[in-house]
């Protein structure tokens, strides 16, 4: 199994010295991504033209400082750093070898392939991917799968093209995404749709589906930026108007929401139980539903699920 020393290692090395992007994601990911990432960042600061960094010492010194930096416990640290000084010189001489550089390779590979079955496993534009950070144990965990199993979701890509083995299940969801996720999920071909966005401030990538919900009477306003973070009402008027709903006149039982622009979507939402609102701490109702706040993607996610079962 994959140990802690190992994994940040292996993350810097790969990337750094291979730039071998995907393994880099998918290695962080599997190591937690908490430290890692602390320590590449660190890293791509420290990076510039002149000292690029490829001496195995100055890289393993440098993710014993950021791994120090990400914890104030340095038994927490993802570097062995009681061992890592009297290793450095067999570590060096290894990774210099490249039957040793294959073998860690081999040993990451092998550790994240045994752990896999713990995560989202789907296939993705042909490619088996593991998806690190949806764990089966995550209450998301259903609502991605099948989002994902219909081609709806894919998560994050790299460069290349591939996926990187990230989902960002509490990234924001912009409102482009959100057009593209709620179209998707109601079936909307978008090459039937014609016309022109309502506003100019969209990704290329996402002009088809701002000109369906152009076409479709969304009610986007022009000069709107489709590419800011979406609102939790604005993902519930967005799935509620590409499956064609016909919502009536109503009252949400949230106090921040009964005067909302959305408020009937909102209420239509939550007789169908897509919504339920905030909890508190022991599973009551708040009695709000923040309508205005930003929405991540595992909540775009649970909303879009319940969407194809229930609208």
């Amino acid at each position: 199994m994959c140990g802690e020393r190992s994994c940040g290692i292996g993350i810097i090395v790969l990337h750094l010295l291979l730039r071998r992007e995907n393994y880099f994601a998918t290695l962080a990911n599997f190591c937690k991504g908490k430290y890692a990432e602390t320590t590449l960042h660190l890293a791509l600061s420290l990076h510039f033209p002149a000292t690029i960094m490829r001496n195995v010492r100055q890289l393993l010194s440098l993710a014993l400082i950021s791994s120090l930096l990400a914890s104030a416990n340095p038994a927490l640290a993802f570097i062995d750093t009681g061992a890592l000084e009297k290793n450095l010189e067999s570590i060096e001489k290894g990774l210099s070898d490249p039957t040793g550089l294959n073998s860690l390779v081999d040993e990451l590979q092998q550790a994240a392939g045994n752990a896999a079955g713990d995560y989202l496993q789907v296939t993705v534009d042909g490619q088996a991917t593991t998806m690190w950070d949806v764990k089966k144990t995550d209450w998301f965990y259903a609502h991605v799968l099948a989002l994902a199993e219909l081609g709806i979701v894919s998560g994050y890509k790299g460069s290349n093209g591939k996926p990187t083995g990230k989902y960002g299940p509490g990234d924001n969801v912009t409102r482009e995404q959100a057009l593209k996720i709620s179209l998707n999920s109601a079936g909307v071909v978008t090459a039937n749709c014609t016309g022109e966005p309502a506003s100019t401030k969209v990704s290329d990538w996402a002009k088809p589906f701002a000109v369906c919900a152009a076409s479709m009477n969304f009610g986007i306003k022009a000069g709107a930026d489709l590419k800011a973070p979406a609102t939790r009402a604005e993902v519930l008027h967005y799935l509620v108007m590409a499956f064609r709903a016909q919502v009536a006149e109503g009252t949400p039982p949230f106090s921040d929401s009964k005067n909302h622009a959305y408020k009937n979507d909102i209420a239509f939402a939550y007789a169908l139980g897509i919504i339920s609102g905030d909890k508190n701490a022991d599973g009551s109702a708040k009695g709000t539903f923040r309508p205005d706040a930003n929405v991540n993607r595992a909540e775009v996610a649970k909303m879009a699920k319940l969407g194809i079962e229930l609208l």
